[in-house]
């Protein structure tokens, strides 16, 4: 039983350590396409992704005309 549940920890620390990573590497992408720091991205501050920038309308899911990090998270995290 206790290997068991040493061995899920391990599996579990493995993850999070991944999946925090992988949070880190969006949010300074995210960062990055923020010219003016303020938090959203605008559709012309997407232009220097062309893929991002053709879907910009598909991934501002509430149709503000701006990405938040977690809506720019759904495009990065393909």
């Amino acid at each position: 039983m206790k290997t068991v549940s040493y061995l899920a920890l391990v599996a579990l620390g493995i993850f999070s350590d991944v999946s925090l990573g992988q949070s880190t590497e969006i949010a300074d992408k995210f960062e990055k396409f923020d010219r003016n720091q303020d938090g959203f991205l605008t559709r012309s501050e997407t232009a220097i992704d062309p893929a991002l920038w053709s879907r910009f309308s598909s991934y501002d899911k509430d149709k503000d005309g701006r990405l938040t990090l977690s809506e720019y998270g759904l495009y990065a995290s393909k």
